[in-house]
């Protein structure tokens, strides 16, 4: 057997586990080519979700004490361990749940002890708005100042990298992968510039564990994020992973239930807290349990994939569809197909005039007969890459796990057709 027939053997069973892959809307059948915005759900994670909300939906044991409440709490912790198993972190304890990386990013930029010289933060130009934002307010309240790292062709500069970290350098904040330029970010490399210069790293990785093994330990990465959705989990879980010695190093940021360890309160005196250690003293209020348990069987589905035959898979397709691209005059792929293929996705803008992003988006839904396709138009929440490369708006495809070939190559005579449409009159 070939590799080749193996794979598609394996994308049978895949798909199965994906029954909106054959939702149709307004009678058309969906093409999902949007998974960087979110990837569709696997069949288990909305069994765990309607079990857990049908037949417990309990407090956890942190709160309550009876014998379902201890259930759940056992549950959230074997979570607790899967994520850091599957980040190859070195105990639970580095592992705080949050609702996403939006939270965990703004966690960060709250609890980060800025102190004495060490006061700047470093970003790349290829951030997110869920990282830049937390430290651009951090800036606007003069908490930190920032700087700005430029990219070339989608890959951070490390010369330039090295010439902004300095003495004054707290914080060093580096995509995994871009959302916009795809393909993957230098993580050890940067985390060795940070730490000669006695600065910490942080790695947005939402765009990257979808198709990606991190190994935390291995690139040295003080901090990263990582949201459930974008996993084939649910909404509104995530996790903020910090080296153990590191998160007990960050001022409280969201406190509430379930974070203090004791309070003194004496006749005349303001109370004294003190507050757990991590990852308790971040996990304010009640627990989303069935998120964090669905985010788990996002998790195990993930893992029962091979890594080598998962990239390898994804990698093809990025490589079919960026030399697809590249065969239409009127159209420009964002960075190099050698870089592109080591992440999941391929953005491409116009350049010839009478070119609409709207109008195309338009005829992706409504002109293909009996199928549609997902893709995404816009800033992608990437305002200061955009705004660099003076781009209103790009278009982007993705991939995940479940997309096949023959999805590329529907894509591509769609965006023949839009063309000729278009030019030839």
């Amino acid at each position: 057997m070939t590799t080749a027939e193996a794979k598609e053997l394996d994308l049978i069973n895949i798909r199965d586990e994906f029954p909106a892959l054959e939702q149709r809307v307004q009678g058309r059948k969906l093409v999902y080519l949007d998974s960087a915005c979110t990837a569709l759900k696997p069949r288990a994670v909305a069994e765990r979700l309607g079990d857990f909300y049908l037949h417990w939906g309990g407090c956890g044991g942190k709160r309550s004490t009876h014998l379902a409440s201890q259930q759940v709490q056992d549950w959230l912790e074997e979570a607790r361990r899967t994520a850091a198993d599957f980040i190859s972190a070195e105990s639970p304890n580095e592992i705080v749940f949050t609702s996403g990386t939006t939270e965990a990013a703004n966690l960060l930029a709250r609890a980060f002890p800025f102190d004495g010289e060490r006061r700047e933060v470093v970003l790349t130009d290829l951030e997110h708005n869920a990282i830049f934002l937390p430290f651009h307010e951090a800036c606007l309240r003069g908490e930190v100042s920032l700087r700005f790292c430029p990219s070339r062709d989608g890959r951070v500069d490390l010369d330039a990298l090295e010439g902004l970290i300095s003495e004054k350098t707290a914080l060093v904040c580096m995509t995994r992968a871009s959302n916009v330029y795809g393909g993957i970010q230098p993580l050890a490399q940067a985390s060795h510039l940070a730490h000669r210069r006695g600065a910490l790293i942080f790695s947005d990785e939402a765009q990257y564990v979808a198709t990606h093994r991190e190994k935390v330990q291995e690139v040295n990465a003080d901090f990263i994020a990582f949201s459930a959705h974008k996993i084939g989990g649910p909404f509104g879980a995530g996790v903020l992973y910090g080296k153990e010695n590191l998160l007990n190093r960050l001022k409280p940021a969201k406190v509430g239930g379930g974070t203090v360890k004791s309070v003194v309160w004496e006749r005349g005196a303001s109370p004294l807290v003190e507050y757990l250690d991590a990852p308790a003293r971040f996990e304010a209020g009640v627990p989303d349990f069935a998120a964090i348990l669905g985010m788990k069987e996002a998790v195990d589905f993930l893992r029962r994939i091979p890594e080598e035959e998962l990239r390898a898979h994804v990698s093809a397709l990025v490589r079919r569809l960026a030399r697809g691209l590249a065969r239409f005059p009127e159209l420009r792929v964002l960075g190099r197909e050698e870089d592109l293929a080591k992440g999941a996705l391929v953005s491409f803008h116009p350049v010839q005039e009478g070119f609409s992003v709207a109008d195309f988006n338009l005829f992706l839904n409504h002109e293909l007969g009996e199928r549609f396709i997902a893709i995404r138009a816009g800033e992608h929440c990437a305002h200061l890459l955009h705004q660099r490369l003076a781009l209103p708006a790009t278009l982007r495809v993705s991939f995940f796990a479940y997309n096949t070939a023959e999805e590329v190559d529907f894509f591509l005579e769609a965006v023949g057709s839009y063309l000729r449409a278009l030019y030839e009159h």
